[in-house]
């Protein structure tokens, strides 16, 4: 697959057959994504990559703790106030995945229904998460940021559906636990990855972007 035609086609999944991705797979995926650029070659990222019984014990610990209401302590603390133009993204963003779908905006039901699906790896069976030592700093979450790009693209390029989620590292001492990991290792994010429902509504969601001419100035 060309590289423009990857950037341009990828998108988030957020349903999958339960299917176990082959570990040589995972591996071919992790190995490529690992030529990521990073500061003085410095390769701040760490992976683990949950399957199996592993992945039911942290499906069940943090499915859980979020449906009855716990906000979690990640690591890297959400966001508590976005900027105008980024709230505005947002809102429309998730305006027309409701509207897609079929969802209106009193079914809070069925709103808070697909968002706890985040911690059930929306069905599949494995999710990778990614993280760094706590001695490290800002320029080596942006390094991580652009490995994470590479597992995306290279996940769609390899036929795999994949999504980004803050909310599997919601509650990062279960995934220490789970992983026999100390508490100096701290998780950046979790990914969704496996074989996806190509017929699944929600997998054909194709998100809007900003007008180049709104993000870009040239300066002569």
């Amino acid at each position: 697959m060309e590289l423009t035609e990857c950037i341009m086609n990828r998108s988030s999944k957020r349903d999958f057959k339960n299917i176990p991705v082959p570990k040589d797979l995972l591996i071919k995926l992790i190995e490529t994504s690992s030529h990521a650029p990073s500061w003085a070659n410095s390769q701040p990222w760490k992976v683990a990559v949950s399957t199996g019984k592993t992945s039911e014990f942290i499906k069940g610990k943090i499915y859980k703790l979020a449906r009855d209401g716990s906000q979690g302590s990640p690591d890297f603390p959400f966001p508590e106030f976005w900027p105008e133009e980024q709230s505005k993204n947002i809102f429309e963003t998730g305006k027309q995945r409701y509207e897609f779908l079929g969802i209106s905006r009193d079914d809070e039901e069925k709103r808070r229904e697909i968002s706890l699906n985040n911690y059930l790896f929306f069905g599949s069976e494995t999710a990778i998460f990614v993280y760094m030592n706590e001695k490290l700093g800002h320029w080596s979450t942006l390094d991580c940021g652009m490995f994470v790009q590479n597992i995306l693209l290279a996940a769609h390029d390899l036929g795999l559906g994949a999504c980004p989620q803050a909310y599997l590292v919601r509650y990062p001492d279960i995934l220490r636990e789970a992983f026999n990991l100390g508490n100096s290792e701290k998780f950046l994010l979790g990914i969704t990855i496996g074989y996806y429902k190509k017929e699944s509504p929600i997998n054909n969601i194709k998100t809007a972007r900003t007008a180049v001419d709104n993000i870009l100035r040239f300066y002569e």
